[in-house]
Parts: C-alpha cells; sequence; structure tokens
C-alpha cells in the first residue's frame, strides 16, 4: 500500500469542475490512494474553491491543483478574469516601455492571485514555444512570439510574476513546439531541425526558463530527431535526463504533457501505462492527465521494481515543491477574483493589442457585418453587439461551416468582417475551412469597401486582398468590444476610412 501511495503521488489525475459535488466521493477516493494533485477544467470559483479546500483537507501530502491558465482563471473557471492570448498581450505591451511594463506585471499578479483565491497552486503557464510555423495548428496564438528573444521576455515576466504571487509556473512545451504543423492531441508531431538551430531558437526560452529559476517545465509529446532519434521528447532520457537535467541544468520538478494524448499513447490502457513508465525512466517526475489514473498507479506499482530508483527520486522533488507551494494557506479573499479593475486590465490590454484605430463611417453607408466562424461556436456576439450600438445601419450575418449560406447583401456595401478560428485542443488546424475562405474572399471582392479584423491567427489573413486588414490576436470578450469599440457614425466623406489606417495591416 505504501508503495502504491508513492507511485500515486507522481500522478496528476483530471478534475472537472462544473462536477465536483457530484463526484466528490470520486475524486476523494483519489486523495485517499495517495494522488499526487488535480488539473482542473470547468466549474464556478466557489464549488471549486470548496471543493479543493475539503480535497486539501483529506490530503496527507499537500496535493497539485493546477490549470491550463494561460489567459487567467476566467479560462476555465466561471467568474474569474479572463486576458487576451499571448500574442495579443505580446503585442500590446512595448518593453520598452515601463508603463507598459507594469501593466503586464498587474496582469500577471492578478492570474496569479485570482488562481490562488480559487484554490489553484499551479498553472501550466507560461508557453515558452518560437512560433516559426505558420500554419501551427496548437501553438500559435497562445505563443507570445516567433522570436526567441521576444518569446523568453514575455515568458520570463510570468514565471517571476506567477511564483512570487506563490504559484508554481509550469514552462512548456521542451523542447519546443513551435515549428510543428500537427496536433500532438491527435499525432505525433516531427521538429526536423538541426542541434544548431534548436540551440538558437526552440531550446533558448527555456534555456532562460532554467536561470529564471522556473519551478516546473513541461514536456512535449513530440519527435525531435536531432536530440534523439528514437524516442519523443515525452519519453526521452537524451530529452529530459541528458539535455535538459545535465547540459542544461535543470533541478526542478519536470511533467509530461497530457497522458491521454494521442501522439505517444495509443488507444489502450497498457500503452498508456508503458508509456508512463518510460517517461519515469526518461526522466520525468509528474504524470500528468491519464485517461485512468487508478489503472496507471496500478500499473505502475506492478513495475516498481524497475522504477523504484526514479520513483524515489521524483517523489522527494515533489514533496520538495509541495512544502514551499502546496496547500491551502493564507489564500487571498475570494472577493479578488473577476473585480472591475480586473477586467479593466484585461481590457487595457486588448485596446493596446488591437491599436489606436478609429474608423468612421457615415450613418448613410450601408454596413454589412460579417461573421465568419470556422468553429460553429455561434462566436462574435460581444462584437456584433458592441458594432451594432455603434452603427446603427449594420445588418449582420453569421457563417459557419454547419450555415454557409453567403450574405445577399454585402455587394456595394461597406464590409466589416470578424474571422473567429480558434486554437483548440484536438482541431487539428489554425485556418479556417476552404469553403469560408471561399465566402469571404466572394464577400470582399463584391463589397464597396472592405475591413477584415482577425480574432484568430494573424497568419490566416496575409492573403486577403481587402483594404484594411486589423490583427485582435484573441477571441475573448475584452478582444471583440474593443475591436467593435473603433467604430464611429460621423458625417465624414467615404475616403475618410482610409485615413486612420497605416498600411493595409493596420497593426500587423
Amino acid at each position: 500500500m505504501l508503495m502504491n501511495k508513492k507511485t500515486a503521488q507522481l500522478i496528476i489525475a483530471r478534475l472537472d469542475g462544473s462536477e465536483i459535488k457530484r463526484k466528490f466521493s470520486h475524486y476523494d477516493s483519489l486523495v485517499k490512494k495517495g494522488i499526487g494533485g488535480f488539473i482542473i477544467f470547468g466549474g464556478n470559483v466557489k464549488d471549486v474553491r470548496d471543493g479543493i479546500r475539503k480535497l486539501q483537507k483529506s490530503a496527507d501530502i499537500p496535493l497539485f491543483i493546477s490549470s491550463d491558465l494561460e489567459r487567467g482563471l476566467g479560462q476555465h473557471i466561471g467568474g474569474g478574469t479572463l486576458f487576451p492570448h499571448a500574442m495579443a498581450i505580446a503585442h500590446a505591451v512595448n518593453r520598452k516601455k515601463m508603463a507598459d511594463v507594469e501593466l503586464l506585471r498587474k496582469a500577471v499578479k492578478i492570474m496569479a492571485e485570482e488562481a490562488r483565491a480559487a484554490g489553484i497552486n499551479t498553472i501550466f503557464s507560461p508557453v515558452m514555444d518560437v512560433n516559426t510555423n505558420p500554419k501551427n495548428p496548437i501553438i500559435c496564438t497562445r505563443a507570445f512570439s516567433d522570436k526567441p528573444e521576444e518569446a523568453s521576455w514575455f515568458g520570463k515576466e510570468f514565471i517571476k510574476g506567477f511564483q512570487k504571487e506563490g504559484i508554481i509556473a509550469c514552462a512548456k512545451h521542451f523542447p519546443g513546439h513551435g515549428d510543428t504543423s500537427v496536433d500532438s492531441h491527435r499525432e505525433l508531431p516531427v521538429l526536423k531541425a538541426k542541434m544548431k538551430r534548436l540551440n538558437k531558437v526552440e531550446l533558448f526560452p527555456f534555456a532562460e526558463a532554467v536561470k529564471a529559476d522556473v519551478k516546473m517545465i513541461m514536456i512535449g509529446h513530440l519527435m525531435v530527431p536531432a536530440i534523439d532519434p528514437v524516442f519523443p521528447a515525452s519519453l526521452s532520457h537524451k530529452t529530459i535526463t541528458g539535455l535538459l537535467r545535465k547540459k542544461m541544468g535543470y533541478s526542478g520538478l519536470v511533467i509530461t504533457d497530457a497522458m491521454n494524448m494521442q501522439a505517444v499513447c495509443g488507444r489502450t490502457k497498457e500503452s498508456e501505462g508503458e508509456a508512463c513508465v518510460k517517461a519515469l525512466l526518461a526522466g520525468a517526475d509528474i504524470i500528468l492527465h491519464p485517461s485512468d489514473p487508478e489503472y496507471v498507479i496500478d500499473y505502475l506499482s506492478a513495475h516498481y521494481d524497475a522504477i523504484a530508483k526514479r520513483i524515489d527520486e521524483s517523489y522527494k522533488r515533489a514533496l520538495k515543491l509541495k512544502k514551499k507551494f502546496g496547500g491551502m494557506q493564507s489564500l487571498p479573499n475570494i472577493k479578488v477574483i473577476g473585480r472591475r479593475e480586473n477586467h479593466d486590465t484585461a481590457h487595457e490590454l486588448a485596446k493596446r493589442a488591437v491599436g489606436n484605430l478609429r474608423i468612421n463611417i457615415a450613418p448613410d453607408e450601408k454596413v454589412s457585418l460579417l461573421i465568419i466562424d470556422d468553429d460553429d461556436a455561434m462566436s462574435g456576439r460581444k462584437f456584433v453587439k458592441t458594432v451594432k450600438g455603434r452603427l446603427k445601419n449594420a445588418a449582420s450575418f453569421y457563417i459557419s461551416n454547419k450555415n454557409k449560406r453567403p450574405p445577399v447583401s454585402v455587394k456595394g456595401t461597406i464590409l466589416i468582417a470578424a474571422v473567429f478560428s480558434g486554437i483548440a485542443a484536438w482541431k487539428g488546424r489554425s485556418g479556417i475551412s476552404t469553403e469560408l475562405m471561399g465566402i469571404l474572399i466572394k464577400s470582399i471582392k463584391d463589397s464597396k469597401y472592405s475591413i477584415v479584423i482577425g480574432f484568430c491567427s494573424p497568419y490566416i489573413l496575409e492573403e486577403l486582398e481587402a483594404e484594411t486588414v486589423i490583427n485582435a490576436y484573441s477571441d475573448t470578450e475584452v478582444s471583440q468590444q474593443v475591436a467593435g469599440e473603433i467604430f464611429f457614425n460621423k458625417k465624414f466623406i467615404f475616403p475618410s476610412l482610409t485615413k486612420s489606417c497605416s498600411g493595409r495591416f493596420y497593426n500587423k
């Protein structure tokens, strides 16, 4: 039994926040088996905080309570503040302006403070990947930049800010997921770069994260032949122990990416258990999000003799970090979550990402407001509401992959087209479908004047022949609101539309 509990300490299991009350006995049973912690998806602030508090009290050893809060607590927990994507933040903040740096630090502090108030002590952020591949389906706007030095600077600000506020920061996805073209949730990406390039680009931000004393690093499920031609990074001794530990000098906690992903684990319980054994032997300390944590605990225990040394090492390393960051000590007041000033900070970052742009459209001009929604998620409601509150003559049309009927009244009107295509696990691409792109291109041609706003990857819009293209880099409500706020109804002559814009891509 002691062996099982020691093994269980190296596992972080999924916790569905929306079902924490109904499934509490199940989560508590995992705690009693010695589970190392949970990764939270969904739920509301009060239920999650109350449930976590009870689970922490039930645990003999403090739990890692983690979540993918790259954009703040509101990304997963209802009531939390939701910030724009990393790429939007990087475009909003000028590193050479102290006022901008202070705004960024305030945002990071809010993210950490709200997480702690909800009972979360570990944030799987920042993304340190350098997004050099425009077709990357899973990183893209989650990355700060396609430049290593810029990605490093922003990443270090998040690491220092989180850890100063008592949150374990987790740099991801080592050794670098930016130059890949497939989603590792679905298949194994291959990073073909040579070692010289890896050192200069992909590995540079992680080396800086190590210098910044990041407490946790997540290993990506990706093949990097220049480092290890046989095993994926998350199962590779050469990558984790040889490169990260020995060559780069990292002594903190190493966690795998989610082990329910198909890149390395196959489709059977046994193959997933085998992958978990390989990950530990390679040098990983924590197994994240296995499909069946109880099965994996038993599987690892059954192979204990082969991995006993590694389990002991990782167990001690995890306990050391928990002693400093674990538990529920001195939680901030729950009232810090979702405060007006927190929302205002997110709004200001979104506004600066879009830029100081004003577009005046005369009241007698006909306006077609076209929403292109590649995710079939009824996206764009906040944007439509904001624009219609300003342009009374705007007629709105919603187009998705389920509803591909093109608008009938775009011809001869001023077109405002909003493009939504989220970066999401299992989706497999970052662009929009061929059919939706065709509708958008035709609408641009038919219109009197076209303005395209991207709440998506900026690379999607590069080939469009619209008069004005604006990138918001994020689809959050604050980004939609500030993009809608650039429009005004005033009696200007039509050519004045272009005078506010410096070039076709206003804020590229």
